[in-house]
């Protein structure tokens, strides 16, 4: 691809390199080289916090058809963005195979101007097919773009940078204080990372949704009658450890209070009880994954995880199987065996933000338990 601008590059810790052309800022920036088979939903997916720390690979041939949407338009429940994950990009860089002009009613900039204003690289021209089924074929790796003209930039930057599984990222996108959204039955989300997602459907269900930062928050536990583990990035291990999330768990299971976990909280969940996770080869990331309850029906569900937890480690006393997938049998869900203890935990996300919603039920199923306390 000819460039009309600067040359950018891809470096991966193979050393293997990727040339493509210039866009958003002039940068070097290092990351975890993963992708999403997600053919729309740019914005949602370039904010959700659960990206910090990684480059992002978009698989559909064209990107930036919708530009970028307005952050005015909120949500009147939530009072949050509709269209965003986040206050911001969230990726380290994005590769792509082309970038378009924006043609809708609701765009205010394209890509090029979000990604500048944002402080963010990223790199068209690169032949995106043969990049993911080498990430399928070896696994996630580190890497690192520039969009400064230079390879020798990425490559210094990528030999002194650490490990993504080494880094605490949920301390860059956790909340700085306790912060409310809604009306109505009071519920406590542990945020690592929430995505607006999340909250929005809570808020849609009649509940005041009170976002704790990841590590904080015992003593609202008494004051509520639910609680969400949500999403967050990096390792989930590190973060456990780090922030004692045990010990949030742990008490409001005590409490008898529903939980809804999510993502890295059912992670977070398992864990407390004595589950183990593992890094998978190379994730599951898109919204076109299919999922199986327990009772064989089939949901089509949006993904973004790089974890499992082992369902061989899960507590069998306290849960049992709920979803899993059925294209690698990875777990995707746990329930609890005591109908009086509404807690219950999914790997995907049901409230997508971009994707199906064949899932939005699971926010139904413990707004109803909440609202029975």
């Amino acid at each position: 691809m000819r460039c009309r601008g600067d040359k950018a590059f891809l470096v991966l810790e193979d050393l293997s390199i990727f040339e493509g052309c210039a866009f958003g800022a002039r940068a070097v920036r290092v990351g975890e080289v993963v992708f999403t088979t997600t053919m729309n939903g740019y914005p949602e997916a370039l904010t959700d916090p659960s990206y910090k720390g990684q480059i992002l690979i978009m698989t559909h041939p064209m990107v930036g058809n919708y530009g970028v949407p307005d952050p005015n338009i909120i949500d009147p429940k939530s009072n949050l963005p509709l269209h965003y994950e986040s206050n911001g990009i969230k990726v380290e860089g994005f590769v792509i195979a082309r970038l378009t002009k924006p043609n809708h009613w609701a765009s205010v900039k394209d890509l090029d101007e979000w990604f500048k204003e944002e402080g963010v690289p990223g790199i068209q021209g690169v032949d995106t097919r043969m990049l993911v089924k080498k990430i399928r074929e070896k696994g996630v790796m580190m890497g690192a773009i520039t969009t400064t003209g230079d390879v020798e930039d990425a490559i210094r930057a990528l030999e002194s940078a650490p490990r993504y599984d080494e880094v605490d990222y949920v301390s860059s996108v956790r909340p700085p204080k306790v912060m409310e959204h809604g009306s109505g039955e009071p519920v406590a989300l542990l945020d690592c990372g929430v995505k607006y997602g999340i909250v929005r459907e809570l808020a849609s269900r009649g509940l005041k949704v009170i976002r704790v930062p990841c590590g904080e928050g015992l003593k609202i536990l008494d004051e509520v009658k639910g609680v969400v583990l949500a999403n967050g990035p990096g390792n989930p291990t590190m973060a456990m450890e780090k922030y004692n999330l045990h010990k949030f768990v742990e008490a409001a299971y005590e409490l008898g209070l529903p939980i809804l976990a999510i993502c890295l909280g059912h992670q977070i969940l398992n864990m407390t009880f004595g589950g183990r996770v593992y890094k998978m080869k190379y994730g599951h990331r898109g919204v076109n994954k299919p999922v199986k309850d327990s009772e064989g029906r089939c949901f089509i569900v949006s993904e973004n995880h790089g974890y499992a937890v082992d369902p061989k480690t899960i507590d069998n006393v306290k849960f049992r199987k709920w979803f899993v997938n059925p294209d690698d049998n990875t777990l995707e869900g746990v329930i609890s065996k005591d109908p009086k203890r509404p807690v219950f935990s999914v790997q995907f996300h049901p409230e997508s933000s971009p994707g199906p919603h064949d899932t939005l039920w699971i926010f139904d199923k413990f707004a109803s338990e909440v609202k029975a306390q």
